[in-house]
């Protein structure tokens, strides 16, 4: 593993150089921040940088590896308060750059046996569909084979009861694979959404979800809920409503345990046709929800405006509460509105018992993540309900 190391404090910068050395690791120092616009970054696997340096400052620094598409892994380094270490990790991840690791200084050498075999994992990770294979043409023209051949594949996530700890429903998410190389859905949903596939994508998702769900309730101790989501697209279609109610009606299924969920950042548009089409489907009794809640900046306006029944706190604050003062006092009293409100409230991004154990006590409804479980293929899910009903962990 190559490291650069970019700190304005040589008598630092000469000891760390020669304590890496010692792990294996070849490092290069630059103590002029500037000397990093003219550095071959090629060879490099980790850049970690000090954010406070005269002249080209770390957050500069960072601009400019957005700018110069850099793709290695960003650990950074400060002596500042830990409210500017998260500022510039959230900068990067803005920057959608790799951020790994922040480093308040002093800091120990003890993270380098965490960093070193993560650099070593990754190369065995499972590859995913990047923006640079295939270009987004063939991607589109493939995308749509995939949807007319219905390769799309749905996977189900549970969500919890955080209080009995049952399973209340599954969401689902659309998967693909592509040659046997999954593809983000972030990536083909969007290119969905710009190249008109989506309408047929969506009636395909909730085809297979309905069909998988009608399997699953034939067991009468499941009851679950079934969410789904919806992008913008189909908030512009007039006829989204009777569409989504006959759909229903073919499977015998009742609409209020469907939940559809709305990306808060699609509610920004304010359009006359999204609201209609988002109370008429709370009309006809869909329950409604407005997933990553917090993201955006149109929350409190669609609480107050909008039809909706539930929301998804954002899985940003979630990872973050037990370590950011700032995210647990958010959280709580998002709770604390939502409940006020008559909503239900889901924290989605839930990795380790004690999130889930705080969320509890924060009084939220219903968790999501991967704590419980990632998202599963149809086939599966029976028997992790088997599993889950005879290993049910407690508080």
């Amino acid at each position: 593993m190559t490291l650069l190391l970019i700190d304005d404090d040589k008598d630092f910068t000469d000891f760390f150089v020669e304590a890496v050395a010692e792990l294996g690791v070849t490092c290069t120092a630059l103590t002029k921040s500037t000397d990093i616009l003219h550095y071959d970054l090629g060879n490099t696997e980790h850049i970690i940088i000090d954010l406070s340096m005269p002249g080209f400052d770390g957050l500069q620094i960072l601009r400019f590896l957005k700018d110069v598409k850099y793709d290695g892994y960003i650990s950074v380094t400060s002596g500042q308060t830990h409210s500017v270490l998260e500022s510039a990790k959230e900068l990067c991840q803005l920057h959608q750059l790799n951020f790994h690791t922040l480093l308040r200084k002093p800091f120990d050498l003890s993270f380098l046996n965490k960093l070193i075999p993560a650099q070593r994992e990754s190369k065995s990770t499972p590859i995913c569909i990047s923006a640079k294979f295939p270009c987004d043409q063939t991607l589109v023209k493939r995308l749509s084979i995939a949807i007319k051949q219905q390769a799309i594949d749905v996977y189900f996530q549970p969500k919890i009861n955080l209080k009995t700890r049952e399973v209340t429903g599954f969401e689902a998410l659309a998967r693909w694979f592509l040659d046997g190389v999954f593809v983000s859905p972030e990536k083909f949903i969007s290119l969905a959404e710009k190249h008109q596939l989506m309408p047929d994508l969506t009636l395909l998702i909730i085809d297979k979800s309905l069909k998988h769900y009608l399997l699953l309730n034939q067991d009468k101790k499941n009851n679950f809920g079934l969410a789904i989501n919806l992008s913008s697209t189909e908030l512009k279609q007039e006829n989204l409503p009777d569409i989504l109610f006959k759909k229903l009606h073919q499977y015998n299924m009742p609409c209020d345990k469907v939940t559809l969920e709305i990306t808060e950042t699609v509610l920004l548009e304010k359009k006359p046709t999204s609201l209609e089409v988002l109370t008429r489907l709370r009309l006809m009794g869909f329950k409604l929800s407005i997933d990553d809640f917090g993201s955006g900046y149109s929350s409190v306006n669609m609480l107050q405006n909008g039809p909706f029944t539930e929301l998804k706190i954002d899985r940003a604050f979630i990872k973050s509460i037990n370590i950011k003062k700032q995210s647990k006092i958010i959280v709580k009293s998002i709770v604390d509105m939502a409940t006020q409100l008559g909503l239900s409230v889901v924290s989605e991004g839930i990795e380790t018992p004690e999130e889930a154990r705080q969320l509890f006590e924060m009084n939220c409804h219903t968790g999501q993540g991967y704590f419980f479980s990632k998202p599963m293929p149809a086939s599966t899910v029976n028997e992790w309900l088997s599993y889950w009903r005879d290993e049910m962990p407690t508080q």
